[in-house]
């Protein structure tokens, strides 16, 4: 009977046998090859965890930035399609205007133009997460932001966006006019605090 042989023509374990003490030494690690390894993988792991947590912060500003984005997009569009007025404002109960912009925010049509008792709410914003900032600055002194039937916006001002991980802050404004445009702001944002 023919012995079993691989492509290249000898079988693996030719000159081995159970009974050779070299055996298991021949197919495993040693010790030193197994530390050399983890030492190396934990420097490789050292270099990229920075880059990996920039990359993580960055994608985790995107989406919050996008959601506010898309939260002004929404209120506007609302005030155009239902011609009325659409009221944006921190919330931390969900239901009136309270709390900071880290605990929540709502959106709904006001149905009075001297106060936000007569409303309908539109959509509830959950609170942000423990290192997520979010704070509205405007140039007048109200605390709100109103959306108009014909798109414009009630005030001037900018959404401060931050997060913090670690040892890194990366912050972005979402900055709006009157007239109701938007425009996000990366390069003038860096020197914001958020808190």
């Amino acid at each position: 009977m023919r012995k079993k042989t691989t492509r290249w023509g000898s079988d693996r374990t030719s000159g081995i046998s159970r009974g050779d003490k070299n055996y298991l030494s021949q197919w495993g690690f040693s010790f030193i090859e197994i530390l050399f390894t983890l030492v190396i993988s934990s420097i490789l792991l050292g270099l990229a965890f920075p880059i990996f947590n920039s990359l993580i912060v960055g994608l985790r500003l995107f989406i919050l930035t996008e959601r506010m984005n898309s939260t002004l997009d929404y209120a506007q569009n609302e005030a155009i399609r239902r011609q009325n007025v659409i009221t944006l404002c921190k919330s931390k109960d969900g239901q009136t205007c309270s709390g900071t912009w880290r605990e929540g925010w709502i959106v709904f049509v006001n149905h009075s133009t001297t106060s936000f008792q007569n409303k309908e709410l539109l959509h509830v914003y959950p609170a942000l997460s423990g290192n997520e900032f979010l704070e509205w600055h405007g140039f007048r002194s109200d605390d709100y932001l109103q959306l108009y039937p014909d798109g414009s916006m009630s005030q001037n001002g900018s959404f401060i966006v931050c997060i913090h991980s670690l040892s890194k802050k990366m912050v972005w404004l979402i900055q709006i006019s009157q007239t109701g445009r938007k425009r996000i702001d990366k390069e003038n944002a860096q020197e914001r605090d958020c808190n």
